[in-house]
């Protein structure tokens, strides 16, 4: 019996480690394989990050970006969609339905017709069902390959001045643009695999991130840290406003952080496709996106803004400008969302009762001032739990529809604009008691 040479035996093992890496490292670098990788490791980071025992509910809906395009292409109207359909019709308006806080996608878009049309679309139901919707951009919404070529950008505003923004730029003044927004860049969505970061058991396998670049690494939609936030201010006071900065819910924290050897003793950090610095960020929120940036000590990562695609409106008077730009802002989108669901379901149970508008209005104040406190600078716990300063409903008779009341909600929240008080409104119908 031969017996083997111990160091060929052990040369030919790392031969064939080297081989199996090899082969590995073409599967997962796959772009194919990077696509459904990125979706289901961004939804994990979510799921993880999520307590299910404080009224959280997370469903999953399997739809491709180009199956939602046909859905709208071959429908006539918006409310003969399917998203329309499972969203509005099934939930929001719906007996017993649950209405939805917020679509939270993997899609990434760009500055083309067919995805700004999509984006329009998108917009008109989650208006309709007030669900905040949830998307990225892509590189190729700034004409780039990679998110350090857009970071690379000088002048952003008029790179956007250019021709080919000119739909875009349309969409942004919509009403309903509110209800979208738009996150980048993509982060970190799990460590390379390697001894010392994501072991593998099975053999010795270390990925090969160096030879490709940053398109090695495996990313995911900052759309889901967004969201992360979301639902962590909604656990902690019930309404989903603290979702910004990095004292008042904005810090994403846990992202996976690959550290590598610059030389001369110098580590490398990476967490996001492109560095976007504090400065920098101020420029991506005016074209109406939400970046993912680090902090001043580089140390954590940060949503500062939470601006919706919408383009605030300016007008003569401050007021009305501070109004606008508040408007067009995520947390206040998400406060009158929030209560616009309720003033359904209020609807809902008075169907059929005999409840005249009086004691509705009353009904609907009482309920609207358990939201209020007047102190003139609450604390942040305070300030998340009631976030209004001031609040008023008022019930009123349709002459030309007597089967309807008109509600109107006026609401003041302790934000400012520039020290500016801002208010919000909401105008909805609500059908009165069948004689």
């Amino acid at each position: 019996m031969t017996c083997m040479d111990p160091d060929l035996l052990d040369w030919c093992l790392a031969d064939l480690d080297e081989q199996l890496g090899r082969q590995l490292d073409a599967i997962l670098h796959h772009p194919a394989f990077q696509a459904l990788e990125s979706t289901w490791r961004g939804l994990q980071f979510l799921v993880d990050r999520t307590d299910f025992r404080q009224n959280v509910k997370i469903e999953v809906l399997d739809v491709s970006k180009e199956a939602l395009h046909q859905d709208f292409e071959d429908t006539p109207d918006i409310i003969q969609s399917g998203l329309f359909r499972l969203t509005y019709v099934g939930e929001y308006d719906m007996p017993g339905g649950q209405p939805i806080a917020a679509i939270i996608s993997a899609f990434e878009f760009d500055h083309r017709a067919q995805d700004v049309a999509l984006l329009r679309n998108i917009s008109k139901v989650a208006a309709a069902a007030h669900m905040p919707f949830i998307g990225a951009a892509s590189p190729a919404f700034f004409d780039k390959s990679t998110m350090e070529a857009v970071a690379g950008i000088r002048d952003l505003p008029i790179w956007f001045e250019r021709a080919e923004y000119l739909k875009w730029k349309s969409f942004r003044e919509t009403d309903d643009a509110r209800y979208v927004a738009l996150t980048m860049p993509r982060f970190l969505a799990r460590l390379p695999y390697g001894p010392d970061t994501l072991s593998v058991r099975a053999f010795n396998y270390t990925e090969n991130v160096r030879d490709a670049g940053r398109s090695a690494y495996l990313w995911t939609s900052a759309a889901f840290a967004f969201a992360v936030n979301i639902v962590r201010s909604f656990v902690r006071n019930g309404w989903c406003v603290q979702i910004r900065g990095p004292h008042a819910g904005g810090l994403i924290e846990d992202i996976p952080v690959h550290q590598y050897d610059l030389g001369a003793g110098q580590l490398g950090k990476i967490r996001t496709e492109a560095l976007i610095s504090e400065t920098r960020e101020n420029e991506f929120a005016d074209i109406g996106l939400i970046p993912l940036s680090y902090t001043s000590n580089h140390d954590q990562t940060c949503f500062f803004s939470a601006h919706s695609t919408q383009r605030p409106r300016t007008y003569d008077a401050r007021d009305a400008s501070a109004n606008s730009r508040i408007n067009a802002r995520l947390p206040y989108i998400f406060l009158l969302s929030r209560i616009a669901h309720y003033l359904k379901l209020i609807q809902r149970e008075n169907i059929g009762t005999t409840r005249n508008r009086r004691l509705l209005e009353l009904e609907l104040n009482n309920w609207i001032k358990s939201l209020v406190t007047e102190m003139t600078d609450p604390g942040d716990d305070l300030q998340a739990a009631h976030p209004l300063r001031e609040a008023k409903v008022t019930v009123e008779d349709i002459e030309d529809n007597p089967g309807f009341f008109r509600i109107k909600l006026f609401i003041v929240p302790h934000f400012q604009i520039e020290g500016v008080d801002i208010s919000l409104s909401l105008v909805s119908q609500m059908p009165k008691a069948k004689q």
